[in-house]
């Protein structure tokens, strides 16, 4: 297991952040999210954030047609709507917690009802995601089977000039941007995707003191 400092302590969802929020209809359907987590244990959950298991993925930019570039380095903890349950082991108690939250009815239901999608017949991919220095996604829409996703971000103090934005584009020119959301503690993006949302995460600096930290939520449609 990780470094831990939660000891017994109780993750409680406020699932009402859902419905306080509301998504943008341009370019796409998109928005933040903030207030799902209590203010009191997002530093904790930075800390604590998965250091194991993680596997890098990537691919060079400019090869097939239509297919994104990107480096990353994943630790899968639900895929096809069940636990990976090696990789869950490796979780502190508050982030186990956290899974469990996120496979919840009360999940489905909540991001059902920010979205005005119905993921209650969907199953849930979730991994955890660190992109080190020089680590990056081209644009991209995400798959026409991804029905909603959703991003959390654990890092404090992450600075500008370290990039790692998540870019909101209005056509899949890298320049063409609608918005950045800097991947800071406490920030979560939810997500429907398109034909026509496009979104990048620009490459960390080198010069960045540690990984830009997420934790990645999918709802694929069934088969």
């Amino acid at each position: 297991m990780g470094q831990t400092m939660s000891g017994t302590a109780a993750l409680e969802i406020d699932w009402d952040a859902f419905r306080r929020s509301s998504l943008a209809e341009h370019p796409y359907r998109w928005g933040l999210l903030r207030g799902m987590f209590p203010a009191r244990l997002l530093p904790v959950l930075e800390v604590e954030f998965p250091g194991e298991g993680f596997v890098v993925t990537q691919r060079r930019s400019g090869g097939d047609a239509g297919q994104k570039g990107y480096r990353s380095a994943n630790l899968s903890l639900v895929a096809g709507g069940h636990p990976v349950r090696e990789n869950i082991d490796l979780l502190s108690s508050l982030w186990r917690q956290l899974v469990d939250a996120l496979c919840s009815p009360e999940y489905r239901s909540a991001i059902t009802t920010l979205s005005g999608r119905d993921v209650s017949e969907c199953a849930l991919e979730l991994r955890a995601v660190r992109y080190g220095p020089g680590s990056w996604i081209d644009p991209h829409t995400d798959r026409a089977d991804k029905i909603v996703t959703q991003t959390w971000y654990f890092n404090d103090n992450w600075r500008p000039e370290w990039r790692g934005q998540l870019a909101v584009l209005s056509s899949p020119d890298k320049a063409d941007v609608h918005t950045e959301v800097a991947p800071a503690l406490g920030e979560s993006v939810v997500l429907c995707p398109s034909e026509h949302s496009w979104h990048m995460v620009h490459p960390v600096a080198e010069s960045a003191a540690g990984d830009r930290r997420t934790l990645l939520a999918h709802f694929v449609a069934p088969r």
